[in-house]
């Protein structure tokens, strides 16, 4: 008899905790469970060791992995821990969801015994059971609207029901372009979001705060977002400029910070006066897998001080600071002399929340994440 996976819930949108349970397997059968995706040209996957309950039957929810992509117990593993397949070039790719209008399309496989990561890659080794399972990133009631409004240029998510909703403001870091994934995600919880297309691929030096504010006051005039405010929600290069600006927008309500410099950093821009340069040919190392370190990183930090912070203590904006404490491009001791310089009568405006090991880009839920992260 053949082994059964089964999935629940059977159309889960990408961030919701599957159960994953695989009956029909011998009593005590040592098993490897292996899951993979694809976007684009990039591959992705993961694998785990487990042994089989006396009835021949294993839940993720509640078996420890012995070896694999992860150990333990970790209902999620086979999903956060995927990391890109062998052969690729070049290394160190990111997993980036493009089209949130199609689902992401994971395909379980179960092998005997435990094998390795080589194994798993190899056809020498036939599965006993394959199952897919479709993730979704938008709901298929959540109205997706791209924005061409005289210079912006962006996608609006908009969450089914009667409005107003409260606004998010959605940019990514210096990769540039358009990325809807996060904004799609956030929709499917109540939100209307914004994912604003600010300067094409690392022209940094291009950014434009008016553009920015225009983005700003355009949102905030949809009739279907609350007229108290926005937030916004950065990583990186988009987290620095959501603090920055919330000191000069007061539409800005809040900012959601996930590993952006707490001053203007790379290229100057008007009207700030906190520039900070941490980026020039001298200061950066590729590894091997391609992820890119600042050799500058902890020099800035030795050499940043208070008045080139961004003053959003002057505010009260409410901010939500995430920190990498492995982060490689910039030095986490930043967010604590960010946090330094507010009074304590303003403290109560500023969280940080630091994750161990977690690198510069920390992205939602059960996504495969690279080193280069």
């Amino acid at each position: 008899m053949m082994p059964d996976i089964l999935i629940s819930p059977e159309y889960p949108l990408v961030d919701d905790k599957l159960l994953i349970l695989i009956c029909g397997l011998q009593a005590y059968q040592d098993t490897t469970v292996k899951a993979s995706t694809a976007e684009g040209n990039s591959k992705f996957s993961s694998f785990a060791c487990y042994t089989a309950d006396k009835n021949g039957s294993l839940s993720l929810a509640h078996k420890s992995s012995l070896s694999g992509t992860y150990t333990g117990i970790k209902p999620m593993g086979l999903f956060w821990s995927m990391i890109e397949d062998p052969g690729q070039e070049p290394a160190g790719r990111r997993y980036i969801k493009r089209k949130v209008k199609t689902p992401q399309e994971v395909k379980i496989t179960i092998y005997e015994g435990h094998l390795t990561w080589d194994n798993v890659h190899s056809d020498e080794f036939k599965p006993l059971a394959i199952k897919s399972i479709e993730r979704l990133f938008k709901r298929n009631d959540v109205t997706r609207v791209e924005i061409k409004h005289e210079r912006l240029k962006g996608t609006l998510f908009i969450p089914p029901g009667n409005g107003p909703f409260p606004g998010v403001l959605d940019m990514f870091g210096t990769v540039g372009g358009i990325m809807e994934f996060r904004a799609a995600m956030l929709a499917n919880k109540g939100f209307i979001t914004f994912a604003l297309c600010y300067m094409s691929s690392y022209e940094v030096d291009k950014i434009e705060t008016s553009y920015l504010q225009e983005a700003i006051t355009w949102f905030c005039s949809h009739p279907e977002i609350m007229k108290t405010g926005i937030g916004i929600l950065g990583v990186s290069k988009g987290g620095e400029l959501g603090l920055l600006l919330s000191t000069i927008c007061t539409q800005v309500k809040a900012v959601v910070n996930i590993n952006g410099p707490p001053f203007n950093s790379i290229a100057p821009l008007d009207p700030f006066d906190n520039f900070v340069q941490m980026d020039n040919s001298d200061a950066i190392t590729v590894q091997p897998d391609a992820s890119i370190v600042f050799r500058s990183r902890d020099a800035i930090c030795v050499n940043l001080t208070c008045d080139k912070l961004t003053q959003t203590w002057k505010t009260d904006v409410q901010i939500l600071y995430l920190v990498g404490e492995d982060d490689q491009s910039l030095h986490p001791r930043c967010a604590q002399m960010f946090k330094e310089t507010y009074p304590q009568s303003k403290r109560h405006n500023l969280t940080v929340v630091r994750y161990p090991e977690a690198g510069h880009l920390i992205e939602p839920p059960y996504l495969p994440m690279t080193s280069s992260n």
